[in-house]
């Protein structure tokens, strides 16, 4: 959860609705991860900056095994900023507000993470990490979903061990040529006893049927895979919206795959909210919005957006589209 105090204090400063300062911060929360993702850097003043890191594969050796690690790529945290504060920009690019918005919002913004940060308050910055005290230290923790993100194109190397094998020890010269004399006197002794009981009592011989069970083992057949099957309309055919260049939208939530963010529609729909997975990309990377409803202006949208149930939308922002896209309720159209 977004701590609620500042959320408390930036709709306040702002003049706003504490719905609708929720929704904005959340929405400057996803700008600072765009950012972060495109360019591997970020300063906000009053927090400090963030940076990607690059760990290269590495090898070490236990004694017992070796140990190949894949590289990885970290999210780490400075409490000085290493370029000027970028509020002001994500302000205007990424949440289409003035410059005189802008600049409000970036005054306002690093006065209240200056306060939270010397009080040692906790802060949730949604989809980038958390600030909190955690074992008698004041620390920032990466979000897990955004490090899986950082390191999409090494999701498939896995770490490897290697056993390191203990080298034989040498028999001595002299047990090769013992075992063999004791094998042949083995040999001996059997053929010798066999011959002897075959002389002294003729037995006829048996025949033993061989039975062969011609019977197939059974086959296991995978579990079935329940299919996912469209949200249709009262007319039985699948429903649609197109977001028009211009339009806003509500976001509800972000995934990294197709397939989680078309399971969130049925229990949304089932909820009154009528919802469609926005397929999005950046730098070549795909994502998929889980979004709800068209406004022409940012203000319906922010109405909209404070009348839905808080537990159905935590977490939840204003997209302005900057691409027109039909939407479809059914998966596939």
């Amino acid at each position: 959860m977004i701590n609620h105090e500042l959320t408390e204090e930036l709709a306040v400063l702002l003049d706003l609705e504490r719905q609708e300062a929720a929704s904005l911060f959340n929405g400057f929360c996803g700008a600072m991860v765009a950012e972060l993702l495109s360019f591997r850097k970020l300063s906000i003043k009053g927090l400090g900056s963030f940076y990607v890191v690059h760990v290269p594969a590495t090898k070490k050796s236990t004694g017992l095994a070796t140990i190949f690690a894949p590289p990885v790529n970290k999210l780490r945290f400075e409490s000085t900023l290493s370029n000027g504060d970028e509020t002001h920009a994500l302000g205007v690019s990424r949440l289409s507000m003035s410059q005189g918005e802008a600049a409000r919002f970036a005054r306002t913004l690093a006065t209240l993470f200056s306060a939270a940060l010397q009080q040692e308050k906790a802060i949730h910055l949604h989809g980038l990490g958390r600030f909190a005290p955690e074992d008698g230290a004041y620390s920032f923790f990466p979000d897990r979903t955004l490090e899986e993100l950082l390191n999409r194109e090494y999701q498939d190397l896995k770490e490897v061990i290697l056993p390191q094998h203990k080298e034989e020890k040498r028999l001595p010269g002299y047990i090769l040529p013992l075992s063999v004399v004791i094998i042949v006197g083995v040999l001996f002794a059997v053929v010798y006893g066999w011959y002897s009981m075959r002389t002294s009592t003729a037995e006829p011989s048996r025949r033993v049927a061989t039975v062969v069970d011609h019977r197939t083992a059974p086959v296991v057949l995978p579990h079935k895979v329940p299919k996912a099957y469209p949200i249709k309309s009262a007319t039985g055919v699948a429903d649609s919206v197109v977001l028009v260049t211009g339009d806003y939208t509500i976001v509800l939530s972000t995934f990294e795959t197709e397939k989680r963010a078309y399971q969130q529609l049925a229990p949304l729909r089932s909820s009154g909210i009528k919802a469609f997975v926005w397929p999005t990309s950046m730098d070549g990377t795909k994502y998929f919005r889980v979004m709800t409803g068209r406004f022409t202006n940012y203000s319906a949208a922010a109405m909209q957006l404070k009348a839905m149930p808080l537990k159905m939308v935590d977490g939840a922002y204003i997209q302005q589209v900057k691409k027109t896209v039909v939407l479809h309720g059914k998966k596939g159209l």
